[in-house]
């Protein structure tokens, strides 16, 4: 994911303690060391030159993402807040891998965190049909449905959206809508940067609401700001609101107070690059916008979690 602004200044690296006891055979080893914080102890075991944790925003390339060696087990422990999560690789001498002392995996990552995923990702029985559309999928409820929901980069939502809609759907979180999963394609970075021509062919269908991660948060308030008349509400995970990068940034934030959408932000704690430009975009807002904030990174496996409650948000 590479929808943040190329030049911002990083934070300090994440605080790394001392690795405690392990006995080198799962990983990660998590422990609390104190009631505010999670030691996250990550290993390796074999021969190699130089292995790196790669987890999203936690690490971000410097020099903390370096793991020791003991041997032939190599470790890194860094603290964290309750209900940090986050999809990662080890990278061994250049290669990216999953974690091989981790049987948990999600869409080809491996998968560390210090609180229950979220119940609404619990696979049960079917309770919709999925059918392929040109512009990507549409979700259909069992029961009749009540309203609509658009959601961008539908490519990457075909697996979870279903399951986690029919769990909303079926505990009456939220009422039965139909959802169109709209795939971006190749011209990503050009439709969903506040292009008009494709907010204008979105579709809608009673009372809508449309949700976007990324650059995909970025469209989907600005599809909301550019069609009230047809999406009742916005929800932007980790929204690119920074864009465009140059001598005129926030060009959506400058736009959007003359007529604020109704808006749901949802933003990680570790997303530096994104904490000043969405607080200026929740400004703008006013009583028309709602934020939350997530323990975790610029991460889709984060953003799967902390999905159901934006929509209960909006829908209920």
């Amino acid at each position: 994911m590479r929808d943040l602004p190329p030049q911002v200044p990083r934070p300090a690296p994440p605080q790394v303690v001392p690795t405690p006891p392990v006995d080198g055979t799962t990983s990660p080893v998590i422990s609390a060391p104190a009631p505010d914080r999670r030691a996250v102890t990550f290993l390796w075991r074999g021969r190699a030159g130089e292995v790196r944790v790669r987890a999203n925003k936690l690490t971000h390339q410097s020099d903390a993402a370096l793991m020791e060696r003991d041997g032939d087990l190599w470790h890194r422990t860094y603290l964290v807040r309750p209900g940090w999560r986050s999809s990662y690789l080890l990278t061994v001498d250049g290669q990216d891998v999953p974690d091989p002392l981790n049987p948990r995996r999600w869409r080809g990552f491996s998968i560390a965190e210090t609180a229950p995923p979220s119940p609404w990702l619990t696979p049960g029985e079917p309770r919709h049909r999925l059918s392929r559309l040109p512009l990507g999928w549409r979700y259909d409820p069992v029961r009749p449905a009540e309203g609509s929901l658009v959601m961008l980069d539908g490519e990457h939502w075909v697996d979870d959206l279903p399951v986690i809609l029919d769990n909303l759907i079926g505990a009456g979180a939220i009422p039965p809508v139909t959802a169109w999963l709209v795939e971006s394609g190749p011209d990503r970075a050009a439709r969903l940067t506040c292009d008009a021509a494709f907010a204008d062919a979105l579709p809608y269908e009673g009372r809508t609401v449309i949700a976007g991660q990324s650059f995909g948060g970025l469209a989907a308030v600005h599809a909301a700001h550019r069609h009230p008349d047809r999406f009742a509400a916005a929800l932007s995970q980790s929204g690119s609101f920074w864009w465009p990068n140059g001598p005129e940034p926030e060009r959506l934030t400058g736009q959007i107070a003359a007529r604020p959408p109704r808006v749901h932000l949802q933003t990680g704690t570790l997303e530096w690059a994104l904490h000043g430009p969405t607080e200026r975009l929740r400004q703008a807002l006013g009583d028309a916008g709602t934020h939350a904030a997530f323990e975790g990174g610029h991460d889709r496996y984060c953003w799967c979690n902390e999905l159901a409650d934006g929509l209960i948000a909006l829908y209920g």
